[in-house]
């Protein structure tokens, strides 16, 4: 009996440990499968993220992409920077002025960056329409002409102003009163055509022709004023009211802005991706408040226009 007893014992003992010897595997079992369901989630979190940021890169690429930018994540923009107030260099080297922070802050919208290349003004158009470039922006008038080889997105309306020395010696009040006159002009601004034209109309009426001298720089045509050497200055009205007021008394600003005209930003032909989105650009700093900012800056409030347009001046 005792002998049995010690055998049932031993029974009871034996289940007892493997009753223990079970909850613990099976609690051994749970934390496995909960570390790798965590495992399993960690992964699969990881993969999404991944997937996520891989998608943002792609989608950015695919926008450079669309755009056709020379550059990944960059606008190029070709400019005369010797055009003060629309563009120049600081002592810094940073482009300033009015189109220099029009486009900034376009880019900025878009969230690209400016590369700017500094070049004459009349090679804007050519290296525009050769693709070296994105966008050409130094105060350009958009001209039906100039639409046969680029398009415009028009971000400004600006008229020609005329300068002379100080005390106006030969009593100019307007364009129609240039004729027999020396006018000084940038080679390629739509000024300079402007003095022509004008010039073909004083022939017509009998009176002596116009000599329209042109040069690279609009500080050229400055020195030719200011050295006697021209009577008569005729640049785009914001770089015409700047160089008064920079002469220090010797220059003076004759009458209203005449002929006025869009500017435009210039990109190549067939280019429709980065017209519209130049022109969400500009219209997103319209309704912000900062293109207003930037003309009231310079004191150019009034060449400010309500909505990004394109090729204006074939309307």
């Amino acid at each position: 009996m005792k002998h049995r007893l010690i055998l049932i014992n031993r029974e009871v003992r034996q289940l007892y440990l493997y009753k223990k010897l079970e909850l613990e595997k099976g609690k051994l079992m749970s934390i496995r499968n909960k570390t790798r369901t965590f495992c399993r989630e960690i992964s699969a979190m990881a993969a999404v993220v991944f997937t996520v940021s891989l998608g943002a890169v792609t989608t950015a690429s695919a926008q450079d992409q669309d755009l056709g930018l020379i550059r990944e994540g960059a606008i190029t923009v070709a400019a005369t920077a010797s055009f003060p107030p629309i563009v120049s260099v600081d002592s810094s080297g940073a482009y300033v002025g009015i189109d220099a922070e029009i486009i900034e802050a376009i880019a900025k919208e878009l969230g690209l960056r400016v590369e700017w290349v500094n070049i004459k003004f009349d090679g804007i158009i050519p290296g525009i329409s050769a693709g070296r470039f994105d966008v050409g922006m130094t105060g350009i008038t958009d001209t039906v002409e100039r639409q046969q080889v680029v398009d415009f997105v028009n971000y400004a309306d600006v008229g020609s102003g005329i300068i002379v020395a100080k005390g106006n010696p030969k009593g100019v009040k307007g364009i129609d009163d240039i004729c027999g006159l020396i006018v000084a002009s940038q080679t390629g601004d739509l000024a300079t055509t402007y003095a022509k034209r004008q010039s073909e109309k004083c022939v017509a009426e009998g009176r002596p022709a116009v000599t329209v001298n042109e040069f690279p720089e609009a500080t050229q045509s400055m020195l030719q004023l200011r050295g006697g050497r021209a009577d008569v200055i005729i640049h785009d009205y914001p770089l015409s009211a700047y160089k008064v007021q920079q002469s220090d008394g010797v220059l003076d600003l004759v009458g209203e802005q005449f002929s006025a005209a869009p500017y435009g930003m210039a990109i190549a032909k067939n280019r429709e991706a980065l017209a519209q989105a130049l022109m969400r650009g500009l219209d997103a700093i319209i309704a912000s408040g900062e293109y207003g900012r930037i003309l009231e800056k310079y004191d150019v409030s009034q060449i400010a226009i309500g909505k990004a347009t394109v090729n204006a001046a074939a309307r």
